[in-house]
This record gives C-alpha cells, sequence and structure tokens, in this order.
C-alpha cells in the first residue's frame, strides 16, 4: 500500500507539471508580435516626426513674422538715409557753385558756412539683424519656400555691398573734406550752429586759389557718387529687394503687411 501510495504521488507531481507547461509558439505567433512591435515603433517614430516638423514649421512662421517687421524698420531708416542724402548734396551743389563763382560777398560767406555745416557729415543706415542673426547661424534650414529664401540671401548680399562702400568709399571721400573744411572754416564764426546763425563779418581762414580747387574738386567728386550711387544705385535696389521680400513673404506665409513704423 505504501509502494503504491508513493507511485500515486509521483504520478500526480508529474500530471500537474506537465499540465502548468507551457506549450512552444509556432512561428506565426512571433511574425504577429514582429509586427505588432515594429508597427509601434514605427508609429512612434512618425509621430515624433510629426511633431518635429510641426514645431520647426511654427518657428519658420514666426521667423517669417519677426523678419517682415524688421524690413519695416529697415525701409524707414533708408528712407531717412534718402532724405540725408539729397539735402547733403543739395548743400554741397551750393558750395560747389560759390567756390566756382570765386565771389566772395559778405552774403556768399555765410551761405558757404552754413551749407558747409552738411557737406562731410554722415547718417549710416541701421539695417536691423534680430532676424537675420537667428537665420545665419541655423535658422535658414527652416525656410520651406525656395523663393523667400533666395530673396533673404539676395537682400543679405546688397547690405553687405553697401556697407562696404559707405564704410570704405564714402566714408574716405567725406573723410578728407571734412579735414579740409578745418583749415577754410573759422569756427567762432558761427554764433549758432543748430539755426545756422553766422557773424555778419565772417571771413575764410585761406582764399588760395589751389587749396580751394582742390576742396570743389573733392565735393564734385562726392557729389557724383552720392547722386549716382547712393541714391541712384544702392539706396533703390535695397528699397526694391525690401518690397520684393516683404510681398513674397506675405503671400507665402499669409502674414500681413505690416505698416512702416514713425519711429522705433
Amino acid at each position: 500500500m505504501r509502494s503504491w501510495g508513493r507511485k500515486a504521488i509521483i504520478k500526480n507531481q508529474f500530471m500537474e507539471v506537465h499540465h502548468h507547461s507551457h506549450k512552444p509558439k509556432n512561428w506565426k505567433e512571433y511574425i504577429t508580435e514582429f509586427v505588432m512591435l515594429f508597427t509601434a515603433v514605427t508609429l512612434g517614430f512618425f509621430a515624433e516626426n510629426q511633431r518635429e516638423h510641426y514645431i520647426e514649421g511654427q518657428r519658420e512662421i514666426q521667423y517669417m513674422e519677426s523678419l517682415i517687421e524688421d524690413l519695416a524698420k529697415d525701409k524707414y531708416d533708408l528712407s531717412q538715409s534718402i532724405n540725408y542724402t539729397i539735402t547733403q548734396t543739395k548743400n554741397i551743389d551750393t558750395v560747389i557753385a560759390i567756390l566756382s563763382e570765386n565771389n566772395w560777398t559778405p552774403e556768399n560767406i555765410k551761405t558757404i558756412y552754413r551749407a558747409s555745416l552738411k557737406v562731410g557729415g554722415s547718417r549710416p543706415t541701421t539695417f536691423i539683424d534680430r532676424t537675420s542673426a537667428q537665420l545665419r547661424s541655423g535658422g535658414m534650414r527652416l525656410i520651406k519656400d525656395k523663393k523667400v529664401a533666395t530673396l533673404i540671401t539676395e537682400y543679405w548680399q546688397l547690405i553687405t555691398q553697401f556697407n562696404e562702400y559707405e564704410s570704405v568709399g564714402i566714408h574716405e571721400y567725406k573723410l578728407n573734406i571734412k579735414n579740409m573744411n578745418y583749415k577754410i572754416f573759422d569756427g567762432t564764426n558761427y554764433l549758432d550752429v543748430k539755426n545756422k546763425i553766422i557773424k555778419e563779418n565772417a571771413t575764410l581762414m585761406t582764399y588760395e586759389k589751389n587749396f580751394l580747387i582742390e576742396y570743389k574738386n573733392r565735393l564734385f567728386n562726392l557729389n557724383f557718387d552720392l547722386k549716382a550711387y547712393m541714391n541712384g544705385y544702392f539706396y533703390q535696389k535695397i528699397e526694391k529687394k525690401i518690397d520684393e521680400l516683404q510681398k513674397a513673404i506675405s503671400e507665402s506665409y499669409h502674414i500681413a503687411m505690416p505698416a512702416t513704423p514713425n519711429k522705433y
């Protein structure tokens, strides 16, 4: 009886162990699990990719909204530079006319003193670099519109050319003229610089013919470059490029054209 009992217990334990053992998976189940896992990973990847595209798309729009505002400020500052240069060339015309006349009446002397205040001055044009700096440091890759991207690059190139010409060529001309002004015009003859009030008995510091001819020649040179290259080329090209870029951004990204600011 004892032997039979032990056999029954062993048999029952074997059957219990055999009953709880797992059935091996067939190849179809492995494939199903792989497909499910691959699908989950793929969907996760696409979801993350879509999220990144959305974020980049929003950032692209923010860049364009910011840039179109910067362009409006650039255009305003450019208009101020244009007005300054037009006023300057008018004063240069006045000085050249008096030097050519070579008739040093008290009124002519006072007139040339007034005009001399403007002939060598400068008003650097300020281009807003707020958005452009971010675009240059990696943001350009977000610009999907090829036309807009091309116009941005062309605008930067034009500004670089303008700044180089103004800071090297024009600056050198004006510096030479200002140095000559110190030898022609006596500062004590200005009673009120702001209102351009000159002493009645004002005289030039020199009437030396060749020196004044050189001065006139330098003014001719500066005047030509200001009219032909600054006003006639760079200012017009930059203004046109701003208009093209603003229009392209507005149409491509459905952003309203900003009003040109009066001040900022």
